[in-house]
């Protein structure tokens, strides 16, 4: 549900269009002043501020962020960061495994019974040792193997930090703009109200049908159905922004946000989104950080040089190892054997043993492993290719965005937003003196608040266009 902000002339959103609607701005055109009598300033549209003063179902916030303290909480609590961050140790121990030394292995065999004894020349009991030795380097490149895969997987978790850091950027932008189109609405919602009580007093001097006052009334009770819509938008940016940062909704709430951007009256300072008078950055400069800077690219280049370090251990398979296994062979046989099978005593003779085994080449020599990390690693750079291509196009169409949004935020701030207020209180003040209809008031209302809402969506566009450019550049862009 929504709720009464304390200090809500500090903290309440409130649009640059708010104090715009001033009503005394003259526009070219429109009908002069000096064409109606005199009315009372009392009758005149009362000013746009999208603040907490506006009555509406509420309740007392319990928490209110900042964009950091988002940043900071997402960053250290974003489940899906913890657990990517485990990825390092795993690559850590995949370094210690590919630098070990395989162990030798010891075999020992020792037999008892008649085979072994009552036997003319015995049978040999022996043990020994077997041990692996690894050619052509192959311990070496695995060691490298390892080291790029541990670098991987620090530039994986830094770019799903960065994706953690926009997604972030994002939510909370989404947060500020709920809340602000909350306070539209009630504010739209003022502006038909004060058509009411015009055409209710028109209607209360005879002046005016009850059909007018009627048909008056139905212009606010539309703004109900927006209410509703408000406070879901709300809730879910809510529950957003909360899953992000590494909360788990556990009741339906709305947090506070202290950073409504362009949506508050006089904005100087925001850190969702540079003003939009503020000089944007060229783009040829943008596009070089880009392609330095950008996280998948970094990655996918690393990725590169894992998949070059894998062709190498590939082509070292091609190699045999050498498989060396040495020890002491004896018997224990019984010299003098039953039935004077022998004269003589026959000595028992140890000795010991040298074995050397070693693959033969022959059928196979490894070339399936060969082309396999070959064509993957070929892939790697066609996949390079065509990110950098994709870097530039979401770089150059993002910055058209927010050029083209900054824009649009000008033209609505000192030529449309003026003019539709100025109309919409002439409008009205004709009606007020009966030099009008009622029909021709609800129009220029509706243009109004169809301009606000404009104005609205044109805000909201450039926080999503500026969030756009951040990651198609890769870095956090300083406001």
């Amino acid at each position: 549900m929504y709720k009464n902000r304390k200090n809500s002339s500090r903290k309440a959103p409130k649009l640059w269009l708010g104090l715009i609607f001033a009503f005394g701005v003259s526009a070219p055109g429109l009908v002069a002043q000096a064409d109606l009598p005199n009315v009372p300033s009392s009758s005149a549209p009362a000013p746009i501020t999208l603040s907490g003063d506006n009555a509406r179902p509420e309740e007392n916030p319990e928490r209110t962020l900042s964009l950091r303290t988002s940043f900071d909480r997402a960053y250290d609590n974003n489940k899906e960061a913890v657990a990517a961050e485990y990825n390092l140790p795993v690559a850590k121990a995949g370094i210690q495994i590919a630098g070990a030394i395989p162990n030798p292995k010891f075999s020992f065999l020792y037999g008892f019974g008649p085979e072994f004894k009552i036997i003319l020349a015995g049978e040999p009991q022996q043990f020994g040792f077997q041990q692996d030795i690894q050619t052509a380097g192959k311990r070496t490149k695995l060691l490298n193997q390892a080291r790029a895969n541990y670098r991987l997987n620090e530039l994986q978790v830094s770019a799903l930090l960065f994706d953690i850091h926009n997604r972030t950027r994002r939510a909370y932008a989404e947060l500020a703009a709920a809340e602000a189109y909350a306070d539209l609405v009630e504010s739209e919602r003022k502006v038909a109200q004060d058509l009411v009580r015009t055409a209710e007093a028109r209607y209360g001097v005879g002046k005016a049908p009850k059909s007018e006052s009627l048909q008056a009334q139905l212009g606010v009770l539309q703004f109900d159905t927006q209410r509703n819509q408000a406070r879901a938008r709300l809730q879910q940016a809510t529950a957003s922004l909360a899953a992000i940062i590494g909360e788990t909704p556990q009741h339906v709430e709305v947090i506070d946000v202290d950073d409504n951007g362009l949506f508050k009256l006089s904005a100087e300072k925001t850190d969702l989104v540079p003003p939009p008078n503020r000089t944007l950055p060229p783009l040829d400069q943008l596009l070089a950080v880009a392609v330095r800077q950008r996280p998948d690219l970094r990655v996918a280049v690393q990725q590169r040089f894992v998949d070059r370090r894998a062709l190498t251990v590939a082509r070292s398979q091609r190699i045999p190892d050498v498989f060396i296994d040495s020890g002491y062979q004896f018997t224990t046989f019984t010299p003098v054997q039953p039935y004077n099978l022998l004269k003589s005593v026959i000595p028992n003779s140890p000795g010991c043993y040298l074995n050397v085994s070693v693959e033969v080449p022959i059928f196979y020599q490894h070339q399936g492993e060969t082309m396999q990390a070959k064509a993957t690693w070929l892939q790697d750079q066609a996949q390079i290719d065509q990110l950098v291509w994709q870097i530039n196009a979401d770089t150059v169409t993002a910055y058209e965005a927010v050029v083209v949004s900054r824009a649009n935020i000008f033209k609505f701030q000192k030529e449309l937003i003026p003019q539709a207020a100025e109309v919409a209180r002439l409008a009205r003040r004709r009606y007020e003196v009966g030099k009008s209809d009622l029909a021709t008031a609800i129009l220029a209302k509706q243009q109004y608040q169809q301009m606000l809402s404009s104005y609205f969506d044109s805000v909201v566009a450039y926080q999503n266009a500026w969030a756009d450019l951040e990651k198609a550049v890769g870095v956090p862009l300083q406001l």
